[in-house]
Formats: structure tokens, C-alpha cells, sequence
């Protein structure tokens, strides 16, 4: 057996060594990324139709007016429980998109889900959804950011998804391309997950359907 010569480092050692090397430049990239967006300012308007109220607490007594989604990263995923009222008298669905994205850049980074399931909130009942921020690894540059979330009935996203007034083959094309992909992926795209929860999968299929050789404008 041959020894090894005075002054090598043995075999095992340099592993260890490649090892630590490995896991120092892997934590240096991953505070890069940290520092391009954690801490950053952070804000969400909650805007409510009249119909509809918006609390923190199940008796419906304190009103969610902005959301502060907290340290926010690169890969991170924050959640905020709400409670939403039914304030009318009649049964009704309810939907949710976002808004005035600020910057605008920000929206193709940064996505909103939500674990709300789709069945009817009677009259005066409270319904209580989860609210779950997703942001991309990929994301840099974003030192704060701002948008909207806008909670009521009839707000679902448009299945004209390249907004050329009639939904055929070229918007399902479009679908296609998402299929499958999670929210925070590079092919997910937040128009084609309908249901808004953070999957764009058969569910959304389904609601695309509805609109088929429909036209608008």
C-alpha cells in the first residue's frame, strides 16, 4: 500500500475541503439574493365590493384595510389568514385578482394564491381564506413593492389571455405553455391560474372552456 508523500493532503481531506468551498459560495449567492430583497418595504390595499367585508377575526369586528406580508425573500412564500363576509342577502362566489402593481415589474415575480375553494358564502356567513404570497428565485432588483388586492364576485381573469377579442386556439396555446406550472416557475403564468391558486392545472382547463370562440370588446 502506497503511503502518501510528505506535504500531500490526503483524498478525504480535499473532499471535505471542496465540500466547505462549495457550501461557502452557496451561502454567498444566497445573500446576494437575500440582499436584493429582504428587508424590503411592502404593502397590500385589501379593497372589498360593498357586498363583502373583509376581517381579521372570525366575529367579523376587525377590518383588513392593508397587508404587510413581513420579510420577504427570494423563494420565500408568506401567508396571511383572513375572514370574508358575506354582507348582501343573497348567496354569492367569490373571486380575487390584484392591481396597481408597483413597480409593474414586480407582478411577473411576485404572485398572490389563495386556498378559497369555490363553493357559495351564504348571506351574513364569514368564510375564512388563506392568503399565500409566492415570490420567484429568480427575482432581483425589486427594492419595495406595492399592489392591490381586490376581493369581490364577477372580478375572473379573462380566459382572452393574448387579448385579441375572441378565445380560440391561439389563447389555448397560451394555456398550454403554463401547464402545469406553479406559481414562482419560470412558465407560470398568473393569467392562466383562473381559480388563483397557485397551480395551473386541470381546474383551470375548465374555466377556460367556458369562454371558448366567446369574443369581447
Amino acid at each position: 500500500m502506497l503511503s502518501n508523500r510528505k506535504g500531500d493532503i490526503p483524498a478525504s481531506l480535499k473532499i471535505k475541503m471542496l465540500a466547505v468551498v462549495l457550501a461557502a459560495s452557496l451561502l454567498a449567492m444566497g445573500f446576494l439574493a437575500w440582499r436584493n430583497l429582504s428587508p424590503v418595504p411592502n404593502a397590500s390595499a385589501v379593497l372589498a365590493s360593498s357586498n363583502i367585508g373583509v376581517y381579521w377575526d372570525s366575529a367579523a369586528t376587525r377590518s383588513v384595510t392593508s397587508i404587510n406580508w413581513g420579510n420577504v425573500t427570494p423563494g420565500s412564500e408568506n401567508y396571511r389568514a383572513v375572514y370574508v363576509k358575506n354582507l348582501g342577502t343573497e348567496p354569492l362566489v367569490l373571486s380575487m385578482n390584484t392591481s396597481t402593481w408597483n413597480p409593474s415589474s414586480a407582478s411577473l415575480k411576485i404572485f398572490l394564491c389563495w386556498d378559497y375553494n369555490g363553493k357559495q358564502v351564504g348571506a351574513g356567513s364569514v368564510v375564512k381564506v388563506i392568503l399565500k404570497l409566492i415570490v420567484s428565485y429568480s427575482i432581483t432588483g425589486i427594492n419595495g413593492f406595492s399592489f392591490d388586492i381586490i376581493i369581490g364576485t364577477g372580478l375572473e381573469k379573462s380566459p382572452d389571455l393574448n387579448s385579441d377579442g375572441i378565445v380560440n386556439i391561439f389563447d389555448a396555446t397560451v394555456l398550454g405553455l403554463a401547464w402545469l406550472s406553479r406559481a414562482g416557475s419560470p412558465n407560470y403564468n398568473y393569467r392562466c391560474d383562473f381559480n388563483n391558486d397557485g397551480i395551473v392545472n386541470i381546474s383551470d382547463a375548465m374555466i377556460f372552456a367556458l369562454g371558448w370562440l366567446k369574443t369581447s370588446g
